[in-house]
């Protein structure tokens, strides 16, 4: 472990980062909008957010939403080196799914069907539809609400143009029997803007289980997007709506092969509109989606659906962004949601699938007050926030932040020193709620789980990012957390309880050099223990990942990357005695390649290969990881 440290401590010492710079013609100051709900040049936001833009994507052309999340400093996603279909589950600064909020354009997408979290599915995503994604780290809940306890990652949609019309058409394939397309076109017509999107993806896949001769679990894939908005002056308003449809096989367990299939499909529609006025803007924002998953099993030479799920969730917030004078911005609003879960299964015996919760009888609800005001008086900065949460089963719980940070401006450079406190939490989910009978019992009576956090916070180097040091310490306590108990062991019925506690501390470090035109270096590394030994399931207590970017000649870019995982534990259910097994997996590394080539103005093509170095390694144990692969593909610009 200490080699591996050592080399870690190295790769950011020398320069080594996840995130590039921009390219020297397009040495703008970027500005994101997720630390406070409104635009802010990237360098002056109280806690460091990572940022990755357009460009920064082109490096990951042929990788999908998960893979290129697993490369930001602290992030593992467990499961993305198995095989496509597999889940990903994302393990950050030390949390879990639950700890995350994913927002689309700035408004949260979720999936209420999940057993305990409500972050939508990454699988669903199509990468080639994606502007930019925006990722803040730590205690969010007072600008984000439930679920933004670690995490909050915001992704941005590509957006209309200036043109009347403009497009892309992407045709690609890879290892496995993958191919897919993408199709994508948007413009602007007077005052009216629209945008569509689609992609397609099918893929033979490989077994998803470890064993011989196991047969090979495939997938496809189908995404939609549309926008149509109207703007003016002083108002725009936009509506938009989306599906993403999954349908993949996958295994009994690990180290059993199986005949099961997914299908997933989740559908979503919403209005966004906002209004400027001399000193500020008021934004409303809505979204409605619908989840369903449904999984079949062979039988008797026939698939049969076993159990599904089926969620509906509806978000609102309007809040009001004031300027009052170059010290003071208030941003302050109101938020309601609901979230609705029905399920059925197959009764034993039984020919088809029968209720056991229904839409009309499942429901949670909540409605939130919340203000975030950011105060600055020369070098010296303030955030503080605060929400209070009125939910239809726990009632009230209230929420805050502390942000003091100093931000010095150097010409073209920067330096900030920041400490934040800021509490947050995480809601029950349906399904925590509710149960799932027989054998899952409902509990009305959970409590959010809360935690409490610390971090410092460390930034110098260039607005333009071309040269950029970061560096963050964190502490977290967690109190309340969401176990799952047997209560009744003549039915081994068990119920979701508030009983465990937890600590959690950590380090990240990260940084990005851009030498000159042709050369961009950098690296992130990350470190987070946890005291309780039970929450430590794969997750790694180390993280590094290190890219070298060169542009050799006119219109080509070479991207090498690095990633290293540390020693970490694992479990897994052993069918031949009937027992649990824990085992420690061992740590990797991981180099992949990724070529860009120009070919006309119009015209790119791209060469992704993973595990270039054909290393053998285990992800999840008894689940297959994926040998070296290869995406190839074309993307046309009309």
């Amino acid at each position: 472990m200490k080699k591996n440290l050592i080399f870690a401590g190295m790769l950011f010492v020398t320069g080594i980062s996840q995130l590039s710079a921009q390219e020297k013609e397009e040495k703008l100051i970027p500005e994101v909008t997720i630390a406070a709900k409104a635009k802010q040049q990237l360098h002056k936001t109280g806690k460091n957010v990572q940022l990755l833009t357009s460009k920064d994507l082109e490096k990951f052309k042929g990788q999908n939403a998960a893979e290129i999340l697993n490369q930001v400093s602290g992030y593992q996603i467990t499961g993305n080196f198995n095989n496509g279909p597999e889940p990903k589950s994302l393990k950050i600064r030390g949390g879990k799914l639950a700890n995350v909020l994913i927002l689309v354009d700035g408004i949260p997408l979720k999936d209420v069907t999940g057993n305990d979290y409500t972050a939508t599915d990454l699988r669903l995503f199509a990468s080639e539809n994606i502007e930019s994604i925006e990722i803040l780290n730590g205690a969010s809940s007072v600008l984000y609400g439930s679920n933004a306890t670690v995490s909050v990652i915001n992704i941005k949609t590509k957006k209309s143009s200036q043109q009347a019309l403009e497009g892309r058409i992407g045709a690609r394939i890879g290892s496995f029997g993958t191919f897919g397309q993408n199709l994508s076109a948007q413009g602007k017509i007077n005052q009216w803007n629209y945008q569509f999107s689609g992609s397609n993806e099918k893929s033979d896949g490989i077994s998803a289980a470890l064993g011989e001769n196991f047969d090979k679990d495939g997938f496809e894939k189908q995404n939609a997007n549309a926008t149509v908005g109207y703007s003016t002056q002083n108002f725009n308003v936009n509506v938009n709506a989306g599906y993403q449809h999954h349908y993949y096989d996958f295994d009994n367990g690990a180290f059993e092969d199986g005949k099961y299939k997914g299908n997933d499909t989740q559908k979503f529609s919403g209005l966004n509109a906002q209004y400027s006025y001399e000193k500020g803007n008021i934004t409303f924002n809505s979204r409605i989606s619908a989840n369903e998953r449904i999984v079949r099993n062979l039988n008797n030479n026939t698939y049969q659906d076993q159990y599904s799920y089926q969620g509906q969730n509806i978000f609102a917030e309007l809040y009001n962004q004031t300027q009052f004078s170059e010290h003071i911005n208030l941003v302050a609003g109101i938020q309601y949601e609901t979230q609705n879960l029905g399920s059925k299964s197959l009764p034993w015996g039984g020919t088809s699938m029968q209720n056991v919760l229904t839409l009309g009888e499942t429901e949670i609800s909540n409605f939130d007050v919340f203000a975030n005001a950011n105060l600055a008086y020369q070098i010296f900065h303030l955030d503080l926030g605060a929400r209070l949460n009125n939910h239809s089963k726990y009632d009230n719980h209230f929420v805050y932040s502390v942000n003091p940070f100093i931000l010095t401006d150097l010409d073209d450079k920067f330096l900030k020193i920041g400490y934040s406190y800021a509490t947050a939490f995480i809601a029950p989910t349906l399904y925590q709620s509710y149960g799932s009978l027989p054998y899952v019992l409902p509990n009305f009576d959970l409590k959010p789980e809360t935690n409490a956090s610390h971090e410092l916070d460390f930034s110098f180097g260039k607005k333009d990012r071309t040269f950029v040091v970061n560096a963050s310490v964190f502490s977290r306590k967690e109190k309340d957390v969401f176990v799952y108990n047997i209560v009744d062991f003549n039915t081994y019925a068990g119920k979701f309880l508030n009983v465990e506690s937890n600590k959690v501390k950590g380090v990240e470090l990260g940084v990005q050099y851009h030498f000159n035109e042709k050369v961009n270096v950098g690296g992130n590394f990350s470190f987070a223990e946890k005291d309780n030994p039970a929450t430590r399931l794969r997750s790694p207590k180390q993280r590094a990942n290190a890219f070298l970017e060169i542009l050799p000649i006119k219109n080509n870019r070479i991207n090498i990357s690095y990633q290293y995982t540390s020693k970490r534990n694992d479990a897994y259910y052993d069918s031949s005695n009937f027992s649990t097994k824990n085992v420690e997996l061992e740590a990797f590394h991981l180099f992949n390649l990724n070529i860009n080539q120009k070919i006309t103005k119009s015209l790119d093509t791209y060469l992704n290969v993973g595990n270039v170095l054909n290393t053998s390694y285990t992800d999840v144990i008894g689940f297959t990881t994926k040998p070296r692969n290869i995406t190839l593909g074309v993307e046309y610009k009309f």
